[in-house]
């Protein structure tokens, strides 16, 4: 009888079977816990994470909307000279700057015409 297993040897009785289930359960309620307080601990970073993304997304924002603004009003300001500089061009320059107005106009004319 050396190769017989244990149970074979030793069959289980009721109470022992009832003791084993009885520890599985205790097992199993552990486990669940530990799942539980993981899914707990789980939920808990990412609504950290959630609030910092939003945090840093904000500040992002602020700093896009003032750079913004900063841009806007230098875009204004060059629009402004160039369109100063454009007048003084024309009045010093009346002729030429029909010649120049006429030139374009051919040259957009000419690139849209039909090719029939």
């Amino acid at each position: 009888m050396a190769n017989t297993p244990d149970s074979i040897l030793h069959p289980q009785t009721p109470g022992r079977a009832a003791q084993q289930a009885r520890t599985m359960g205790e097992q199993t309620g552990k486990i669940a816990a530990d799942v539980r307080e993981l899914g707990s601990m789980a939920i808990g970073s990412a609504s950290e994470a959630l609030e910092s993304v939003k945090e840093r997304g904000a500040e992002v924002l602020e700093n896009v909307k003032e750079r913004g603004g900063e841009v806007l009003e230098d875009t204004r300001e060059r629009l402004g000279r160039a369109k100063d500089g454009f007048g003084d061009y024309v009045a010093e320059n009346p002729f030429k700057s029909v010649l120049i107005a006429a030139g374009i106009g051919a040259l957009i004319g000419y690139s849209l015409r039909s090719r029939n």
